[in-house]
């Protein structure tokens, strides 16, 4: 399907004294966030978080959600209280995001929306931690062409995927190396920025797995293991009906194991203590959303929906991972790269002032 190009609207006036940062952010990215709309499916914690966020910018969003509120919801997510168990999920995140910035458009479906609408839209965001949907979604959005993505919690530790889809553009700044002399910059008449074009794509969820993968920043992510870890425990039945709500010793031994065993494989050595309560605590909680920790992938998501909508600088790819008790996040680019086509925007180059 062909690649949804990004599309600009002018700020009103009303708009242009509230969004007042679009002078850092840049006038151009705000207009593309004005005239954006983001499917958000089930308003989880991490996903409440994110559209907070993006209605705070002055994007549009449409709310995905035929729930009714529970008591889980009202512990581990800020806009729902005791008194509002029972009531429509969707319903109500609609009406209380709405307090939060009533400029923008939000809408609440009770069904996912057929092809013909989705391609209207900029992302499709989810909150699953079943691999299964997750795939699901990602290969619809292959076939439709536009990112996205999914958060999801785990007590301690969060993740997000993050996938544009089968072709992906963006522009973004050429890296300049400044020549030095003697401890110096060499200094010129003039010094411009220039810019490229970049033509990305995103493989399958399902190649992003790499159970031999070998991190390559400097710290060893153990949360990506730990994904890897889930994903093989739900090929098991009993694994994948476990509920982190009602604790079970022995399944949790298994899906440690697990954790462990791939670890092993992809390392050549054994998880260190700490690393293998990591694996625990990662399935002990899987999917349970924490405060603390659904802010930072929340945020960390609408930061990039950001920048994958305005089309300016360059977005995130495959995994980000978090660990807050290591106060670490690290993005991990499972796919080849090298493909990429990149070609230089002339027209772009400006001039930059002289202090």
């Amino acid at each position: 399907m062909a690649e949804h190009k990004p599309e600009e609207r002018a700020l009103t006036e009303e708009e242009r004294q509230k969004y007042d940062r679009a002078g850092f952010i840049g006038h151009q990215v705000q207009k593309r966030i004005l005239a954006s709309n983001i499917i958000i499916v089930n308003m989880t914690g991490s996903n409440t978080e994110l559209a907070k966020n993006l209605i705070l910018a002055g994007a549009n969003i449409t709310i995905v959600d035929n729930q009714i509120i529970t008591e889980r919801d009202t512990d581990t997510n800020f806009i729902f209280t005791k008194q509002l168990i029972g009531q429509k999920r969707g319903q109500i995140a609609q009406e209380e995001l709405k307090l939060i910035n009533p400029l923008v458009k939000i809408d609440w479906l009770e069904e996912f929306p057929n092809q013909d609408q989705l391609i209207r839209n900029n992302a499709i965001v989810t909150s699953t931690t079943d691999f299964e949907e997750m795939i699901k979604y990602d290969n619809l959005s292959r076939e439709i062409n536009i990112p996205y993505y999914n958060l999801v919690c785990c007590g301690y530790y969060g993740f997000m995927y993050v996938g544009l889809g089968s072709k992906f553009t963006y522009e973004r700044e050429k890296k300049v190396i400044l020549q030095i002399v003697f401890g110096k910059k060499l200094q010129e008449q003039d010094r411009y920025k220039e810019f490229e074009e970049v033509i990305a794509h995103s493989v399958p969820l399902e190649q992003t797995l790499n159970y031999n993968y070998k991190p390559q920043g400097m710290v060893t992510n153990i949360i990506y293991y730990c994904i890897l870890m889930m994903k093989k425990a739900q090929e098991i039945p009993e694994l994948k009906a476990y509920d982190p709500y009602q604790p079970n010793d022995e399944l949790l031994d298994k899906f440690t194991q697990i954790g462990k065993e791939i670890f092993k494989t992809a390392n050549g050595k054994d998880a260190t203590e700490e690393q293998t309560k990591t694996f625990r605590d990662f399935a002990r909680l899987y999917g349970v959303d924490y405060c603390p920790v659904y802010s930072v992938v929340g945020s960390v998501a609408s930061q990039e929906l950001i920048i994958s909508t305005s089309r300016i600088n360059e977005p995130a790819l495959n995994w980000f991972c978090y660990d807050s008790i290591q106060s670490f996040g690290q993005v991990e680019v499972i796919q080849d790269l090298s493909s990429f086509k990149i070609r230089d925007l002339p027209e772009r180059k400006q001039l930059i002032p002289k202090e």
